[in-house]
């Protein structure tokens, strides 16, 4: 997320919040100074950066975490977490309630939320995939009600029409569950997005991407801005 926003800071700002909360230190005012602040069209967003190496995975501890989100939930309107994808139980550690577990934080985050988001690959590989994993998430939090998303759906990946080949092969093979989006990929804008370190809402307002993802986050883009855009282009 850090690289994405183009932001610089390697402090792992989850890490130092988490520190905070298992000092018994964290406030407002702290989680406030371990954040990142963001301007998005006139909107700001603040930023817990993540840890920096994999290996720093024991300093996020799911107690401390649940501290870090209901502190957050007094200061953002809207909370978003991204989570790691590791839900698997390690049988070595089913046994010993105690020890670490690499995934705990990812568990945590997930029966805390309110509203869980499954996003997978719509390719041979991706779908798959998905399918395990919401397996893994019924076991794992079964009080989660996931919305399926489908991202990168190009017809180079699944034929022609892949929404609706992927819905019918969802509803043949998957768990049940309907497919709340599908994510037109869009490659070349993302990499744009990448490169200048800066979110869709920024470097292209109008494109079929940024449009898709605000409907999932029940986000009313208007049109008018777009068709000038449109228009513009075409002369």
């Amino acid at each position: 997320m850090a690289a994405s926003l183009g932001l610089l800071d390697e402090s792992a700002g989850v890490a130092q919040a988490c520190r905070l909360a298992d000092q018994g230190l964290l406030d407002r005012q702290s989680l406030l100074r371990s954040t990142l602040s963001v301007s998005l069209k006139g909107r700001r967003l603040l930023v817990l950066t993540g840890i920096t190496r994999s290996d720093r995975w024991v300093e996020l501890r799911p107690t401390a975490l649940g501290l870090v989100v209901e502190q957050a939930r007094k200061v953002a309107d809207l909370i978003v977490i991204d989570c790691g994808f590791s839900l698997e139980a390690d049988e070595e550690l089913s046994f010993d309630t105690l020890a670490p577990r690499r995934n705990g934080a990812t568990l945590r985050a997930l029966e805390l939320a309110d509203t869980v988001l499954a996003v997978g690959a719509a390719d041979s590989v991706g779908v798959p995939r998905l399918v395990r994993a919401l397996a893994e998430l019924e076991t794992a939090v079964p009080g989660a009600t996931p919305k399926v998303v489908l991202n990168k759906v190009r017809a180079a990946a699944v034929g022609r029409s892949p929404e609706r080949q992927l819905r019918d092969a969802w509803e043949r093979f998957g768990p049940g569950i309907p497919v709340t989006a599908f994510l037109p990929a869009d490659f070349s804008t993302v990499d744009a997005a990448l490169l200048a370190g800066s979110a869709l809402l920024e470097t292209a307002p109008s494109s079929a991407l940024r449009h898709a993802v605000a409907a999932l986050a029940d986000v009313t883009v208007s049109s008018r801005r777009r068709l000038k855009r449109t228009a513009a282009v075409a002369k």
